[in-house]
Formats: C-alpha cells, sequence, structure tokens
C-alpha cells in the first residue's frame, strides 16, 4: 500500500513538473508573438515587403562597411603621398582595401546594382595597381578620388532612403 502511494505520488508530481514546463513554453510563445506584432512588415511601393528592422540593420551596417573602406582609401592615399616609392607599404595599403571591401561587396551589389558595378569600375583597376611590383602611382592618385567620390555618393543616397 505504501509502494502504490509513493508511485502516485511520483507520478502526480512528474506530470505537475511537465504541465508548468509545457505552460511556461506557452507563454513564451504569447511573448515571441507580441513582438512579431510590435516588427510588424511594411510593404514598400515596389511591392516588396522587408521588415523594418532588418532594413536599418543592413543599412548601418552597409555605412559602417563604407566607413572602413574609406578609411583604407584615406590610408592608401596618405601612403602614395608620403612614400609613393615605399611600394611594399602601397602593395600592403591595396590589400588592406580589398579585405575591407569584400565584406559589403554583395551588400551593395543587393542594396544598388548600378552603384556597385560604378564603384568596382574604378575600384577593381585600383586595387589591382595598388598591388603591382611597381605602381603607377599618378593611376593610383587618380583611382583614390574616384572611388572615394563613387563610395560617398553611394553612401549619400543610402542615408536618404
Amino acid at each position: 500500500m505504501k509502494k502504490s502511494k509513493l508511485l502516485f505520488l511520483s507520478v502526480f508530481l512528474i506530470t505537475a513538473v511537465m504541465l508548468s514546463a509545457c505552460a511556461s513554453d506557452d507563454n513564451e510563445g504569447e511573448s515571441t508573438n507580441r513582438d512579431t506584432e510590435q516588427n510588424k512588415e511594411i510593404e514598400h511601393e515596389t511591392g516588396k515587403v522587408v521588415n523594418k528592422n532588418v532594413k536599418q540593420d543592413n543599412a548601418a551596417s552597409l555605412k559602417e562597411g563604407i566607413e572602413k573602406v574609406l578609411t583604407s582609401l584615406q590610408e592608401l592615399k596618405e601612403t602614395v603621398k608620403s612614400s609613393p616609392n615605399d611600394v611594399e607599404k602601397i602593395n600592403k595599403e591595396g590589400k588592406a582595401l580589398s579585405e575591407s571591401w569584400e565584406p559589403i561587396e554583395k551588400k551593395v551589389e543587393k542594396r544598388n546594382a548600378g552603384a556597385y558595378e560604378n564603384i568596382e569600375e574604378s575600384l577593381y583597376p585600383l586595387i589591382a595597381e595598388a598591388q603591382k611590383e611597381k605602381p603607377d602611382i599618378n593611376n593610383v592618385k587618380q583611382l583614390i578620388e574616384e572611388v572615394t567620390n563613387k563610395l560617398n555618393q553611394f553612401k549619400e543616397k543610402l542615408s536618404s532612403s
């Protein structure tokens, strides 16, 4: 008799614990639903549905990436100006420029294919020239200015959208 009471009590406690765990999962689902309602998707004029928060996060990370590329460009510009004969340093800055562009390249292309092509028209020749054994310094300077202007224009478009 004692064993059956003990068994009944054990089963009762296990069932109570399981039911309370299920109840807490339901509450989590309700809070998730509320979060989803707060982050409702909006429909743009183009008919695409985009989550407001995701779009803002992508624009912010894209702007940060553009700033990194602009910083790399500035460092290359300073190196070319102060040490035009230091090929090793120019090569290093050219590689750093390429590495700073790589993480945002697809984001830029996805955001605006035309701007992406426009930027890369000058960017890839700059990277290639900066990594040559004997870079043409005048060409590097010209390409730095072109890429800087194109990136700044793209950044302004991002800010206005």
